[in-house]
């Protein structure tokens, strides 16, 4: 008579052993990518501007009481930014020196988003003047 045993094959435990090898490798390495997040988080996070270099990077500035041919000076990030509202004669005389041989020759279209503001600042595309 032949009895059957009940204990598993060889080959059953191997399969099982891979199966838990596979599992601690995937669950080592998952600790490890959280632990490393966890862990540079907080450098990266340093990278941020704070709060008081923020509230210097804006400012904003009523121009509606400006009147025709007024300039203001407003202080932007410790720096003073003059806004002109420019009178019908100062950018004419703006357009024509267009033409002029001068230093560093630029027109008045690259200058100026609207004609009637002038803001020269070293970097116009981080200003823009709102009315209306």
């Amino acid at each position: 008579m032949t009895s059957e045993t009940s204990h598993p094959s060889r080959a059953d435990t191997i399969d099982q052993e891979g199966t838990r090898r596979d599992f601690l490798f995937l669950a080592t390495g998952t600790v490890a990518a959280v632990g490393t997040a966890a862990a540079v988080w907080p450098l990266i996070d340093n990278m941020n501007p704070s709060a008081d270099v923020l509230a210097l990077s804006s400012v904003e500035v009523d121009i509606e009481p400006i009147a025709l041919g007024q300039r203001i000076t407003v202080s932007w990030r410790g720096q003073p930014l003059f806004i002109t509202r420019r009178t019908p004669e100062e950018i004419a005389k703006a357009k024509a020196d267009d033409t002029a041989d001068l230093p560093d020759p630029e027109p008045d279209s690259a200058r100026v988003q609207r004609e009637e503001w002038h803001c020269p600042a070293r970097t116009p595309s981080l200003w823009r003047v709102v009315s209306d």
